[in-house]
């Protein structure tokens, strides 16, 4: 793991590169990506989108909700 984070050091000199949870959040980027690519293609060609669509705002919606009761 050290040695990834040098080489996001080198590479990105940014100043949010500073903070580790900033660099694991890159990471996390990079490796899920290319499978979130994959199946998101399976999902258009199975002609799912709506689906897929529905399951983002209902899960957004259910967040928003959670998330007003717990400020009250």
């Amino acid at each position: 793991m050290e040695v990834i984070n040098i080489i996001l050091e080198t590479i990105l000199p940014f100043e949010f590169i500073d903070y580790q949870f900033m660099k694991n959040a890159l990471i996390a980027i990079i490796l899920i990506s290319p499978i979130f690519a994959i199946l998101g293609t399976m999902i258009v060609n199975n002609k799912m989108a709506f689906f897929s669509d529905a399951l983002g705002h209902s899960a957004l919606t259910g967040i928003a909700i959670r998330k007003f009761i717990r400020n009250k």
